[in-house]
């Protein structure tokens, strides 16, 4: 009698995804390529301009191949721009561009009330404290001299405002013939 034995088996509970799952869901990276039509792109240089510094677009009379077409190097610098990996690369960089303008600004802001702050408290002269009063009330936290412009509107119906044209139309024309 042989004792074959039986495979080990085990049960697997829970969320955790099976191993071949694991191993795409790692963080994708861009190529070299692509990392340098990344950075072309963000220096300021076209989407086609960009693939040509990062491929290999002249081609090699050695190896036979031709140089591309304008027409393939735009569609292929086009299909790169909708690529989710690089579009998500030029995004970030955009969204750390306006981040940092913003927070520039805050800054000036923020200086220059402070300026203003300590002028109105320190000025030698009244008009420079007055003018420097005045300028802080007009920041935006503040508003002191905001000008206000109110707005009406007058519902008409067309039926009224027909009546209104005729009437200045015949009153134009009536009085001059």
């Amino acid at each position: 009698m042989t004792d074959k034995k039986k495979p080990d088996l085990y049960v697997i509970e829970g969320d955790s995804p099976p191993p071949k799952a694991k191993a795409t869901a790692k963080k994708r990276r861009l190529t070299a390529k692509q990392e340098r039509f990344v950075a072309e792109v963000i220096k300021g240089a076209t989407a086609s301009d960009a693939y040509r510094t990062a491929y290999d677009v002249g081609g090699d009379a050695s190896k036979g191949r031709a140089p591309m077409k304008a027409s393939a190097i735009w569609s292929e610098s086009s299909r790169l721009m909708g690529n989710t990996m690089v579009a998500s690369r030029l995004q970030a960089h955009r969204d750390r561009i306006a981040a940092s303008v913003v927070s520039s600004a805050l800054t000036r802001r923020r200086w220059i009330v402070e300026r203003l702050e300590h002028e109105a408290a320190n000025a030698e002269s009244d008009s420079a404290r007055v003018r420097s009063l005045e300028l802080l009330g007009k920041t935006t936290d503040i508003k002191l001299f905001a000008d206000i412009v109110e707005t009406s509107t007058n519902d008409t119906s067309p039926e009224q405002v027909k009546a209104e044209l005729e009437e200045k139309l015949t009153a134009l024309l009536g009085g001059s013939g």
